[in-house]
């Protein structure tokens, strides 16, 4: 096999490997929630199906010479051996992207939003407008780490009173399978209480109704005292334009 066909082998690899590399890229644009603002996302999905496009013809031209060097040098195998490396490479990049990546669960094919109802201890007011803002946050936890955080919504204006408490609704989206789940809630703008969340990581239709009110008990296995935060919590599935 000569440079002629060998050329032709990378081209055909380099075209292979373009397609795939943005379909790729486009992917991996959704996974990590690359801004589209500006075109940002736009011009990552073309960046690397032209990088993808560059390093196939050079896969192609290598694994076309060093068929033609070996003892059944042949055109249609030169193509398969740098497509299969193509197509191999991409199918690597795309799980370990994959794995690594903040992909929201679904529940019949729909995102979800986290709804919470946060009970204030009795006798506790309603934080004031004039200071800091409250806040809830929920955070993706890996080997004891926090690695990612969605910041939520606390509705004030939604709160109702309740055998003596406030409750204050509050949401956020569920943006992550990955790790167990941290909320961690502030109404004054200080370190507030964080809890383990007890929702798996792909939530059922069980999930879409009200949860007991949490914690249940303290660290003494004592019940959860009436002067201190607790909360219960649900999920909500969300339409294809959240």
């Amino acid at each position: 096999m000569g440079w002629l066909a060998s050329f032709a082998v990378a081209v055909l690899s380099g075209g292979v490997a373009l397609v795939v590399a943005g379909f790729v890229a486009n992917a991996c644009v959704t996974w990590y929630r690359v801004s589209g603002f500006e075109g940002k996302a736009g011009y990552a999905v073309v960046a690397v199906a032209l990088l993808g496009g560059i390093a196939g013809f050079v896969i192609g031209l290598v694994t076309a010479r060093v068929v033609a060097a070996s003892e059944k040098p042949g055109f249609l195998l030169a193509l398969g051996s740098a497509l299969g490396v193509v197509v191999g490479l991409a199918a690597l990049v795309l799980l370990v992207a994959r794995l690594f990546a903040d992909v929201p669960p679904r529940l019949g094919g729909q995102e979800m939003m986290l709804r919470l109802e946060l009970r204030l201890p009795v006798g506790a007011e309603l934080p004031q407008g004039t200071g800091p803002a409250p806040s809830v946050l929920l955070g993706s936890v890996v080997g004891g780490e926090r690695r990612a955080v969605e910041a939520g919504k606390v509705e004030l204006q939604q709160a109702r009173q309740e055998d003596g408490h406030w409750l204050v609704p509050a949401s956020v989206f569920l943006f992550t399978a990955r790790g167990w789940r941290l909320l961690q809630v502030s109404l004054d703008g200080g370190q507030g209480e964080a809890f383990r969340l007890p929702l798996p990581t792909h939530p059922t239709a069980e999930h879409e109704q009200w949860s007991d009110w949490l914690p249940r008990t303290d660290a003494q296995g004592n019940p959860w005292p009436a002067d201190k935060l607790g909360y219960r919590f649900r999920v909500e599935r969300l339409g294809p334009g959240r």
